[in-house]
C-alpha cells in the first residue's frame, strides 16, 4: 500500500469576512466572490507595505498561496519562521487583511492526510471508444478508423494494440 501523502503542511488558516459595501451587497444577494488567488494577493500587498515591521513585510513576501474556501477561508503557506512572525502579527492586532475584508480569526492547519487510491492497469474498451469519439467530436474532427486510431496513440500512449483493436471493430 502506498504511503499517504500529506496534503497543506506548514499553513495558516485566515478567515476572512468582507467589510462595508462589499457585505451589503453579499445580503442583498450578490454572491459573486472574488478569487482566491486575488484575496491572497491583496493580503499579501497589505503587509508588504508594512515597512516599519520589517519582519512582517518579508514574511508576506514568502507566502504562497494555498487555497481558497468558501466563505472566505484563505489558505498560506510558508517556511516556519515566516508562518511565525504571522502568528505574532496577529496576536498583537499587527495583521494588515486584504483590502474589503476584515480578518476574523487566525489558525494553523493541521496536514490532511490523503491516502492514494491505486488505478487498475484495465481500461475498458468501451469506456475508451466512447470518450475518444466524444472528445473528437467536441474537438470538430471527422472520426475515421485513421483519426481515431491517432487520437488513441495521443492521450493513451502505451498501449500499442491500439491499431488491432480498431481493425477488428471498424466497421466499413
Amino acid at each position: 500500500m502506498a504511503r499517504p501523502v500529506q496534503l497543506a503542511p506548514s499553513s495558516l488558516a485566515l478567515v476572512l469576512s468582507r467589510q462595508g459595501l462589499q457585505e451589503r451587497a453579499t445580503e442583498a444577494g450578490d454572491t459573486e466572490e472574488p478569487s482566491g488567488r486575488a484575496v491572497f494577493r491583496a493580503f499579501c500587498r497589505a503587509n508588504a507595505r508594512c515597512f516599519w515591521n520589517a519582519r512582517l513585510a518579508r514574511a508576506a513576501s514568502r507566502l504562497a498561496f494555498q487555497g481558497w474556501l468558501r466563505r472566505g477561508v484563505l489558505l498560506v503557506h510558508a517556511p516556519p519562521a515566516s508562518l511565525q512572525v504571522l502568528r505574532d502579527a496577529w496576536r498583537r492586532r499587527a495583521l494588515r487583511p486584504p483590502r474589503g475584508f476584515r480578518i476574523r480569526a487566525v489558525g494553523d492547519v493541521f496536514p490532511v492526510q490523503m491516502n492514494l487510491i491505486a488505478q487498475s492497469q484495465f481500461i475498458p474498451l468501451a469506456e475508451v471508444l466512447c470518450c475518444a469519439v466524444s472528445d473528437m467530436n467536441a474537438a470538430q474532427i471527422v472520426v475515421t478508423q485513421e483519426s481515431l486510431l491517432e487520437h488513441l496513440v495521443k492521450h493513451y500512449p502505451g498501449h500499442r494494440v491500439w491499431h488491432l483493436i480498431i481493425q477488428s471493430f471498424w466497421m466499413d
